[in-house]
């Protein structure tokens, strides 16, 4: 109901105005709860950014040094172009794989209920031992991947995949991207349930093929959710930590050293609050640009389509 029609009618705006309230208040305890998890924390961690503190606590101001340093290193230049390259490649071959994951898994076929099943275990799977799982599975003295490329005679010996820096950021790439594409392919595959079928049909009787079936019906039908998958891709790849440190740890040398290893450098290996807290603020607001420049072309799309309906 619009705002015209509510002003005419007192009793629907009482009710409109109620329905507000109401929401408002069984929104509250989870507004609460992230305020105190996440707001207030990066409120510290906005405030430490533009302060050289001591473990001690003792904290001097120093304004922008933080950040100045933070932008003229090399260390953070590498980093930056890296992560940059990873979430590209991550949201890619993510988006890729679930989106043929959800069109098979869209087809009847026998033992489709316990594929479906098994499509979650990798999401259920926390990244960290996604890490782990795959570190153990690209190890070059024990790890099964060897095994089998020495089985199948296609190499010689066992290869050190993660010593060397171009397998290890590939590895990283994947082991990551496995995870998110079975989220990805649940994603789709709900919105592929919503396709009518009588739009298949329609453009089988019109003589289109599987391609032009999946360009002007499939494709156009998914774009919403597809915006929401690119959303929540580019954001877990940029902001990616626990595959890579559970897979390489950031090496060998500086070889996966994303923006997130940086800020656990920072942190943790050298004690630099002020400084870690600046990469910090640096990954927020550009994960967070990216997000806002997604949710409006997810909303202009959004208002495409119900303009062409």
């Amino acid at each position: 109901m619009n705002e015209s029609a509510l002003a005419r009618n007192p009793r629907a705006s009482r009710l409109h105005r109620g329905d507000r309230r109401y929401g408002l208040l069984m929104a509250l305890p989870t507004v609460l709860i992230i305020v105190a998890l996440v707001g207030l924390p990066s409120i510290q961690s906005l405030i430490y950014s533009f302060q050289k503190v001591k473990l001690t606590g003792e904290a001097t101001w120093n304004g922008i040094d933080n950040y100045v340093n933070l932008l003229t290193s090399a260390d953070f230049h590498h980093s930056f172009l890296l992560t940059s390259g990873y979430a590209i490649c991550f949201l890619v071959l993510s988006t890729t794989l679930g989106l043929i994951f959800a069109l098979i898994l869209n087809e009847a076929f026998p033992g489709r209920g316990i594929a479906r099943a098994l499509l979650i275990i990798p999401w259920a799977s926390p990244w960290l031992i996604v890490g782990v799982i795959w570190h153990w599975f690209t190890d070059g003295n024990l790890g099964s991947l060897n095994a089998a490329l020495v089985q199948l005679g296609i190499t010689d010996a066992y290869t050190p995949f993660l010593a060397q820096p171009t397998w290890a950021f590939v590895f990283s790439v994947l082991a990551a991207s496995w995870r998110m594409a079975s989220f990805v392919g649940l994603i789709l595959l709900a919105a592929l349930q919503t396709v009518p079928s009588e739009l298949y049909e329609a453009a089988r009787v019109d003589g289109a093929n599987i391609w032009q079936r999946f360009r002007y019906v499939t494709f156009p039908w998914l774009q919403q959710a597809l915006v929401v998958v690119i959303i929540m891709g580019t954001i877990f790849g940029f902001m990616q930590f626990d595959v890579i440190y559970g897979l390489t740890q950031g090496g060998p040398g500086n070889a996966t050293s994303v923006l997130s290893i940086l800020l656990y450098r920072q942190l943790f290996e050298f004690t630099n609050i002020g400084m870690g807290s600046a990469v910090a603020v640096v990954m927020a607001v550009v994960a967070l640009s990216v997000g806002l420049l997604f949710v409006r072309l997810m909303y202009r799309t959004s208002s495409k389509m119900g303009m062409g309906s």
